[in-house]
């Protein structure tokens, strides 16, 4: 019998989570896998805020800027319940609106999320796959174009090197299937 993995989530946090402490879950996944599609999910069903992470990439930025969310979301939530930060987004050359965070728990989601380089001792880390054939497919509806060239002959090779160097899904406390 297979889990709910939103349930499963609720009962990680339950128990790893002190009482009065936020609660953080990363959502890490390749490119289309349907990350974002879960982390709304899950934060509705949690009460929570979600994160994304590419709200905090500006152009010319390899990665997203898990610096930033550190000290502006992180750290600001544990410390006072809440947080605002600008969002900019790769394709951006100025900042955009100012986001919150007022609920928790705080659902992060993004490729490197939970890249050992980002300085947050998550809650709950999960992994969300799908068939590469359904990813593939979905990038090409998604980016088209230009931005397909820039998809497949960049961030195809970086998210490749992340998951063979790090091996993200092994990680995981929980693997969503985003086709689902």
């Amino acid at each position: 019998m297979s889990v709910d993995p939103i349930e499963e989530i609720r009962l990680l946090i339950a128990e790893r989570v002190p009482s009065g402490r936020p609660a953080f879950v990363g959502v890490d996944g390749l490119s289309c896998a349907g990350k974002t599609t879960f982390a709304n999910t899950l934060a509705a069903a949690l009460g929570g805020d979600v994160v994304h992470g590419d709200d905090m990439s500006r152009p010319g930025q390899p990665l997203w800027e898990h610096e930033r969310f550190v000290t502006e979301v992180y750290e600001r939530v544990l410390a006072t319940g809440d947080a605002s930060y600008r969002r900019w987004h790769w394709t951006s050359q100025e900042p955009g609106e100012v986001l919150t965070v007022t609920r928790t728990p705080v659902v992060v989601e993004g490729v490197h999320v939970t890249d050992n380089a980002v300085d947050v001792p998550w809650d709950v880390r999960v992994w969300v796959t799908v068939d590469e054939d359904v990813r593939i497919e979905r990038a090409k509806e998604r980016e088209g174009g230009a931005r397909w060239e820039c998809w497949s002959t960049n961030w195809m090779p970086q998210e490749a090197a992340y998951v063979a160097t790090q091996n993200p899904e092994a990680r995981a406390d929980v693997v969503v299937n985003g086709a689902d």
